[in-house]
């Protein structure tokens, strides 16, 4: 039995454009015949007394046996002190930037992931950085990526581009709006437009992308990581689990929201098989805001699409991933994500 709900994030200054990941599991550890209640990613602040509620209302527990930091933006990080505070939380896997750099005064975002660390040690939280080979619940959970070389690697590189005063945002160009995708539907597949020359910023490329196994289903995260990022942990997951081909997922996150920066047709080739040739169907889900400018990017969508995923967003409402769970009242199938126009993207 598995659970995976992504909650709908907005910014906190109301509903609109920033996207962000609150990413709830609910999971039988097979070696223990019970349930473990796993949280990813708590989005802004407010977003993680939605989280606390959800876990109350849907898994009946106040407690949380594993909470997942995948990195330390705010969009991502702000509300698991609010789940921490709300909820009986056991672990927090997390990135401590201070123990791997001397100067961390230019680190975006340092109050918020500080006092994090500070509320979970408080609250008698074990605390523990998630570097590459990290597996709780007898193997069920495990982290793919990044190492801690790694790490330290991205780390130092974001902090020279904080140094400098230039960030990825300011580098790159995003194209232009992508709003009413509904409208966007096309009846066919257009041509493969999105490319391998995607890049994010180091700081996303931080982000913990973990594994989730239940029975023969394999559920990957990805946070905000990048193309490389990606490819390093699917030579983690071949090592240790095998070829894709042979031990395909079920379930994949598409990285960043859906961001174009962030994939590109040779690593989802690696991960779901190649066009008009895919492993198996795997449903893809992106947390992405209702009314974002960027995401997700139809490029992104369709190249899903092509390679055998429905896909589903968030899109202002919470969705489910689910396999034997117990139903739930008034809850309703999704329809997935037709071809979508790239004219614009």
């Amino acid at each position: 039995m598995y659970e995976v709900d992504f909650l709908p994030v907005e910014s906190e200054s109301g509903p609109g454009s920033k996207s962000g990941d609150a990413i709830a599991l609910r999971f039988t550890v097979e070696a223990e015949q019970k349930n473990a209640v796993v949280v990813i990613d708590g989005g802004f602040s407010h977003i993680g007394e939605s989280l606390a509620d959800h876990i109350a209302e849907h898994y009946e527990t106040d407690v949380v046996d594993l909470v997942v930091s995948t990195h330390p933006d705010a969009d991502h990080l702000n509300g698991l002190s609010t789940l921490i505070e709300k909820v009986q939380a056991k672990e927090l896997l997390i990135h401590q930037p201070r123990l791997h750099t001397y100067d961390v005064s230019d680190f975006s975002n340092l109050e918020a992931l500080d006092s994090l660390i500070s509320l979970a040690k408080a609250r008698g939280v074990r605390i523990t950085e998630p570097f590459t080979g990290l597996s709780r619940f007898g193997g069920q959970f495990s982290v793919l990526g990044p190492t801690r070389a790694y790490y330290e690697e991205l780390l130092e590189q974001h902090l020279a581009e904080e140094r400098s005063g230039l960030s990825h945002a300011s580098k790159a160009s995003f194209g232009s709006a992508v709003r009413g995708l509904l409208s966007k539907t096309l009846a066919y597949l257009p041509i493969e437009t999105l490319g391998d020359d995607g890049e994010t910023s180091p700081r996303n490329s931080t982000s913990v992308i973990s594994l989730l196994r239940v029975g023969a289903d394999r559920l990957m995260f990805t946070g905000d990581a990048g193309i490389l990022a990606l490819d390093a942990a699917c030579d983690e997951y071949e090592r240790t689990i095998g070829d894709f081909s042979v031990a395909p997922l079920s379930f994949f996150q598409a990285p960043h929201h859906g961001s174009r920066r962030n994939l590109g047709p040779t690593v989802l080739d690696r991960i779901l098989g190649e066009r008009g040739a895919p492993h198996s169907d795997v449903t893809s889900f992106i947390s992405s805001a209702k009314i974002s400018e960027k995401h997700p990017s139809p490029k992104v969508v369709n190249a899903l699409i092509r390679r055998g995923c429905q896909v589903f967003a968030t899109e202002g409402r919470t969705i489910t991933h689910w396999n034997d769970a117990p139903a739930r009242q008034n809850w309703t199938t999704l329809t997935p994500f037709g071809p979508l126009s790239e004219d614009d993207n």
